[in-house]
């Protein structure tokens, strides 16, 4: 009963997951031919096909023809075993299986009893015959092993067959500003697809790439698919990039790790050196870490004892980023020179130009008599400079002069308050950059037909801009900052069978 209960638990939550309104497949495809030494088809063949890793294991007969297949299927290494009556039991091992691959295995029987078993070691490469995508598949050992600046794994995607790559030399591992500029076969970047175990991850409203990025460290392997693909990838009339998520196995596995790079290990600029004082290096320091862990998932002596039922993997990232100028400064008002309501203003000339003048307005009666009037009620000759008044020395504006909306824009931050002894403002500083990357992957054997994968992405993004962002557009007003806070999330499921599949969706 306790068993049956934590089943039910794992399979709403997974459910649930899948009401998030994505689906999930790695769109893996074993499938073959069974004959005998004389190559006549033999149908009712038992197949098993065994995942080592987990223990776990599908089972499926031939059909009329010979013909088996294993559909939707997990990136991983597989063992395949055949029985037939009046045959040898039939064993290949090693069959390595690539995310959104179709791997063709054909079984050929020999005649004989079947607790005699045949056992061949599947070669390490095979040609793909049963499609004729073109593609370019990406391991997890070269994602682990090729450098990529900043960590952000675009670039690999740039390998693949027919790609032309005009990604930027710094490319900003985050869901909002990574950049995705990939022409596949001479198409634009926005024709491309980003799927996630086979979910859509793509952001179609900001000219193409992914709504999120990943960490590095949780990617099994990706696939590019240039052209040629298989129906179940239409969605798209560029490439379509594939990648799977890592998995969890009976053993418990984890690994940490820390990407740093900072501005001190670099020289400076000749050029900067030149002027005096010495231009300082543009700052850019990047701080990237995290670990990840996968296992069983094992509640000793209630659930999965055998640990071939449940597993995880969860992936946790850290991004810490800052970059920009060093801080610079330009000319504002004196702090004396900003206006209040209702108090004459003593005119201060600012210390970058202290013979700065500044006179009444030359308005004539005949040009506005209504503002004529009112200087000369408060004796002010047009055109001539402003006197001293009481407890204001000169030059000295009268409150009344100021307008009411003017008063309002000063005091907006529009214009920037002095922030150095000489009256100037800062108006750049370094832009730091905050990631929190999750990732989170459930497998669930419900039995040798039917299997469960879940899987969740959360990426929160927060990123500082030395000017204020009004809609999507920038601004140019110096003295506003702003946040960008963008939160991203995925989520896939998948409910798979030996025998007949669907998607949850």
């Amino acid at each position: 009963m306790k068993d049956a209960r934590y089943r039910i638990l794992l399979v709403s939550f997974l459910f649930v997951l899948a009401c998030l309104g994505a689906y999930a497949q790695q769109n893996s495809t074993i499938t073959g031919t069974v004959v005998d030494k004389e190559g006549a088809a033999i149908a009712g063949a038992d197949l098993v096909l065994t995942d080592p890793a987990t223990g776990t294991s599908a089972t499926t007969t031939s059909n009329g023809a010979g013909v088996f297949t294993f559909p939707a299927l997990n990136v991983g290494t597989y063992d395949l075993k055949v029985t037939s009556k009046g045959f040898q039991t039939y064993v290949q091992t090693g069959l390595q299986v690539n995310v959104s691959q179709t791997l063709r295995t054909d079984v050929t029987l020999t005649v004989g009893a079947v607790n005699e078993t045949v056992t061949v070691a599947a070669q390490a490469l095979q040609v793909q015959t049963d499609s004729n995508v073109v593609s370019t598949l990406i391991s997890a050992q070269q994602i682990n092993k090729i450098a990529t600046e900043n960590r952000n794994f675009a670039a690999l995607a740039a390998l693949g067959m027919g790609v032309s790559s005009a990604l930027p030399d710094n490319n900003t591992p985050t869901s909002v500003a990574a950049n995705f500029t990939l022409s596949v076969n001479g198409l634009r970047q926005s024709h491309n697809i980003w799927l996630i175990d086979g979910g859509e991850a793509d952001d179609r409203g900001g000219a193409g790439g992914m709504d999120i990025m990943p960490s590095q460290d949780a990617i099994a392997q990706f696939e590019v698919l240039a052209s040629n693909y298989p129906p179940e990838y239409g969605i798209s009339s560029g490439a379509t990039i594939s990648l799977g998520i890592k998995s969890g196995g009976q053993k418990f596995h984890g690994e940490a790790w820390e990407f740093n790079r900072n501005t001190a290990y670099n020289a400076n600029n000749y050029f900067n050196k030149t002027s005096s004082p010495e231009t300082p290096r543009t700052k850019l320091n990047y701080n990237i870490f995290g670990f990840n862990v996968g296992g069983p998932v094992v509640i000793p002596h209630v659930y999965n004892n055998d640990r071939q039922k449940t597993f995880f993997f969860v992936n946790q990232e850290w991004r810490k980023l800052i970059q920009g100028s060093a801080p610079s400064a330009k000319n504002t008002l004196p702090a004396a020179d900003f206006p209040v309501a209702g108090t004459d203003l003593h005119y201060v000339p600012p210390a970058f130009a202290s013979s700065t003048t500044i006179t009444v307005p030359n308005i004539t009666a005949s040009q506005n008599p209504s503002y004529a009037a009112k200087l000369a009620s408060l004796g002010l000759t047009p055109g001539g400079p402003f006197p001293a008044r009481a407890g204001c020395a000169a030059p000295c504006i009268p409150a009344a002069l100021f307008d009411p909306n003017g008063l309002l824009y000063f005091g907006t931050g529009i214009i920037p308050q002095p922030t150095t002894a000489n009256g100037q403002a800062i108006v750049s500083a370094v832009q730091p950059i905050d990631v929190w990357d999750t990732v989170v992957r459930i497998d669930h054997n419900i039995n040798d037909k039917w299997h469960l994968l879940g899987h969740y992405l959360h990426d929160g993004v927060t990123q500082a801009y030395a000017s204020p962002m009004l809609g999507w557009s920038g601004a140019s007003y110096t003295s506003i900052t702003s946040t960008l806070s963008n939160p991203s999330n995925s989520a896939a499921v998948k409910l798979t069978g030996s025998d007949t599949w669907m998607d949850a969706k």
